[in-house]
């Protein structure tokens, strides 16, 4: 029970964290971003070392009904592709912020 209540807060953490990414971005495609609108991103970025690691359970659990091989597991590809693309571009996200604040400090 407390597991799948866990699993639970982890989807819904996930979601409202790839939320928070994909509304500004979509925004910002349709408009253009210049200067002040890339606030927008703050609360994906405080929700960040939150919503990758939900999303790294979220995603393991996806896998591993993806190995179960019944026959709605199909189901699973999509959101195990949109929860790896999540996590990836985070970590790439969080290391370029640690290379541009080590690297090229004024």
């Amino acid at each position: 029970m407390l597991r799948k209540l866990v699993l639970t807060i982890s989807y819904l953490v996930a979601i409202v964290y790839i939320f928070l990414i994909v509304s500004p971005s979509i925004y910002c495609f349709q408009h253009g971003c210049r200067g002040p609108e890339g606030d927008a991103f703050m609360p994906a970025f405080f929700l960040a070392p939150v919503g990758t690691i939900a999303t790294a359970f979220c995603l393991r659990n996806t896998i591993q009904n993806i190995r179960k091989r019944q026959t709605w597991s199909w189901l699973f590809w999509f959101p195990a592709i949109i929860f790896a693309i999540v996590v990836l571009a985070t970590i790439v996200f969080i290391v370029f912020l640690i290379h541009q604040l080590a690297f090229h400090h004024h």
